[in-house]
């Protein structure tokens, strides 16, 4: 049995998974952070699933019936079980209306009663005859083992894929496991056969090569990366203790809130220096190790600074809405600057809880950040205030001049926390 949980909480996604896994021992279980991810694009494959579980807190601006809406025509799309909140203005009847299998509130999510009303939506989805549906994501399924064949310069790569943990448009990423070492990593590959798009895989080659040319404690260290015959492959470390994300909804302290943003920008200053400009700093892509050392991770929309190659269209939009820059917001050209006001996007999320900026629709965020005043912090935060202000600049001219300027902006600040 195979299960996407779509949802804008972490921690409820990890719970959830547990819950089931230990109830249903042979179920892969893929977590989908639609903030964290970004919108599922035409070719996502929903037929590789059985069931959906769909959360009302997407952190997106749209409650879940309107994204349901919006993909549930999409072709093999699972059954849903859609997860209830007191404070949403969805309803079960709304829902069911819908076309939603099944409903369950958020408090009862992570326990056994949602184990039994899955089985009962997938024993359904089988009687209508859905699973002449999946066939198809079959194919994919049985071409996974091409990863164990030569690849062209003779040597076998050999990994063990453990579990799908997410996808996009053209990629998916797999918790895999190496079968000479036994060694735990994250697998991120694309199927070359299928794709019509040759900047897709020129653009999965530069995210390969970028991270090649970085070694620092502070970013994600790659282990492997090729093609095969049909797969391009790119092999990472795999961080024990999760992401920033987690973190936030849990709560930060203002003292981890600034020794976060430092070591964040020490990973900035290191790809800086190589002429790389992230372009998606958010806390989904800050991940912690085993050692609770942090590191910037996901350079898929990165790109060196004098790279005149372009693989997007003038004036198209790349990164996450809640953490553009006002020059990414408008399709500009960006450097290194436009990390910084992402990374204060960050730092402002950790000081308060919540985003400093919100809207409805991705129009209205963008709009925000390009016009909207720098928010100000709650008064037991305001020391910090002057950070914001300069990393949350609309001019890049205003920003801290590089990352090492900022970790000098922020190193006086650190006694205050003693």
């Amino acid at each position: 049995m195979k299960l996407i949980i779509v949802d804008g909480s972490r921690e409820t996604m990890a719970r959830t998974r547990r819950v089931i896994a230990s109830a249903i021992p042979d179920i892969e279980v893929t977590e989908y952070d639609p903030e964290q991810q970004g919108e599922p694009g035409n070719a996502f494959d929903w037929s590789l699933y059985d069931a959906l579980i769909l959360g009302n807190r997407l952190g997106t601006p749209e409650d879940s019936l309107a994204w349901l809406q919006r993909h549930g025509r999409s072709s093999g799309f699972p059954p849903v079980l859609l997860v209830l909140d007191p404070d949403a203005p969805v309803t079960e009847a709304g829902a069911l209306k819908q076309g939603v299998a099944a409903c369950v509130a958020r408090a009862e999510l992570p326990t056994l009663r949602t184990v039994a009303v899955l089985h009962r939506m997938v024993k359904a989805s089988v009687v209508r005859g859905r699973g002449a549906v999946r066939r198809d994501a079959s194919v994919y399924r049985e071409a996974l083992p091409a990863l164990t064949q030569q690849t062209p310069d003779g040597k076998g790569i050999g990994y063990r894929f453990v579990r799908l943990i997410g996808q996009g448009e053209a990629s998916r990423v797999y918790l895999a496991e190496r079968m000479d070492n036994r060694a735990t990593l994250v697998l991120k590959i694309i199927d070359t056969s299928r794709i019509t798009d040759p900047q897709v895989a020129q653009r999965f080659a530069r995210e390969a090569k970028i991270l090649a040319g970085l070694d620092s404690p502070h970013v994600v260290h790659l282990r492997d990366h090729g093609f095969t015959r049909d797969y391009g492959y790119i092999a990472m470390e795999f961080f024990t203790r999760g992401d920033l994300k987690q973190r936030i909804e849990h709560g930060v302290t203002a003292a981890d809130a600034l020794n976060y943003l430092l070591h964040i920008a020490e990973g900035l200053k290191v790809i800086h220096a190589a002429g790389v400009v992230h372009r998606d700093i958010k806390p989904g892509n800050i991940m912690f190790r085993a050692d609770d050392s942090l590191a910037l991770a996901d350079f898929g929309i990165s790109r060196r600074i004098d790279d005149t190659t372009r693989l997007t269209r003038q004036g198209s939009i790349l990164g996450t809405p809640n953490y553009l820059s006002p020059e990414q917001a408008l399709g500009l050209e960006v450097d290194h600057r436009a990390d910084l006001y992402c990374a204060g996007i960050v730092f402002f999320e950790m000081l308060t809880g919540h985003k400093p900026f919100h809207a409805e629709s991705a129009a209205g965020l963008i709009y925000q950040h390009v016009h909207a005043p720098i928010p100000r912090l709650p008064p037991d935060c305001m020391r910090y205030q002057t950070v914001v202000d300069r990393l949350l600049a609309k001019r890049p001219a205003d920003r801290p001049e590089s990352a090492e300027a900022l970790i000098n902006l922020l190193l006086p600040l650190l006694p205050d926390l003693n």
